[in-house]
């Protein structure tokens, strides 16, 4: 199978509703019996043999704990996974950082930044000069805000093997979109000069103290990296060579919930990430703000992402009000029972989210 856009990540909706008619998280009386059973007890009964997650209380990480629902051989320290989408609020993070001192404005035509056009690869793992691409001319860039890339109210597709080209007016909906992020990147590249893995390596992962998370592979992740599993087995490791804004990260649950520490502490940049989000679905209570899914329940409203590479599946959620929240990451494709479950334990509330049809 080629290593393409739509085989590496996810590309639609149709693949989490394919992925849910069987799953524990359309029934809460499951969940909520999950909640109730050890962890490690729930990730052998969904398959996962390799997951972690971590715990905030108050903005702060209380408790990173490695789960196993299989038994062999574990890699030993801290287990690093690919967290996919997790990647978009930590870019977002970044991006937020240099509104705030700035360098970027949200709600400038992105064509100012990038007044030659965007350069659009048609693979994430192909992004060389030579390899295929178009380019999105300035006048349809000048219709653009950052704003919108964060909010996913970009109007592009989530993903696009061919010519990128907008779906919907910009700023007339939600829709969730990778791509989006990806115009994020190239955006952020100009404004800082700097490549986004050496960028956020300065901004984001080195004054967090994320010594275990990288944008691309490098050879010190190979030890304690652990492979995806689907229902045909593990696959083989996927090796991001060029940051991929979208969905690129490699982490531990530890460094994922220190970065969301530096988040919840930071009153300026929280207020700002969930000051004016946009209706994603008024039935579940979800928005969306800069980077983040806002979700409106009891103790909330609570920030949201989920990851969904194939063979990963991760989830972070936060309340805006306790400051509580955790991360979890697995390393299978029916991992995501496991999050509502945790849900339950740390943040105890009706949490809808888990009814959307992309949490999967």
């Amino acid at each position: 199978m080629p290593l393409n856009r739509r085989n590496v990540l996810l590309a639609g909706a149709s693949l989490p509703l394919l992925a849910s008619c069987a799953s524990p998280l359309s029934n809460p009386a499951r969940i909520a019996q999950l909640a109730t059973q050890p962890v490690d007890e729930v990730a052998q009964t969904l398959g996962v043999c390799s997951a972690a997650y971590a715990v905030l209380r108050g903005g702060k990480l209380v408790d990173s704990v490695p789960v196993s629902g299989c038994s062999g051989t574990q890699p030993s320290g801290e287990v690093i996974f690919q967290a996919a989408s997790l990647t978009k609020p930590l870019v977002a993070y970044a991006a937020l950082l240099l509104v705030l001192d700035g360098t970027l404005d949200l709600h400038t035509p992105i064509s100012r930044y990038l007044p030659q056009g965007y350069v659009h690869f048609h693979s994430v793992l192909k992004r060389a000069a030579g390899d295929a691409h178009d380019v999105v001319p300035p006048d349809v860039l000048a219709r653009l805000t950052v704003a919108q890339l964060l909010q996913h109210a970009s109007g592009f597709p989530n993903w696009s093997s061919g010519a990128l080209k907008l779906e919907t007016e910009p700023g007339s909906r939600w829709g969730y979109s990778g791509e989006g992020f990806m115009l994020l990147q190239a955006v952020l590249e100009a404004v800082t000069n700097t490549k986004l893995s050496v960028f956020v390596e300065q901004r984001v992962f080195a004054p967090l103290g994320m010594a275990n998370s990288s944008l691309i592979w490098h050879e010190g992740l190979q030890a304690r990296a652990v492979r995806g599993t689907t229902r045909l087995g593990l696959r083989p490791m996927v090796q991001f060579e060029h940051a991929v804004a979208a969905a690129s990260l490699y982490t531990t649950a530890g460094d994922y919930a220190r970065f969301m520490a530096a988040l919840l502490q930071n009153d300026a940049l929280l207020a700002l990430t969930i000051a004016k989000p946009i209706e994603v679905d008024a039935a579940l209570g979800l928005q969306w703000g800069l980077g983040w899914g806002v979700e409106e329940a009891a103790g909330g409203p609570y920030l949201w992402q989920w990851g969904n590479n194939p063979g990963f599946r991760a989830f972070a959620m936060a309340s805006v009000t306790s400051k509580d929240g955790f991360v979890l990451l697995t390393n299978h494709d029916a991992g995501m029972p496991l999050a509502a479950a945790l849900a339950q334990k740390f943040l105890p509330a009706e949490h809808k989210v888990f009814q959307f049809p992309w949490v999967a």
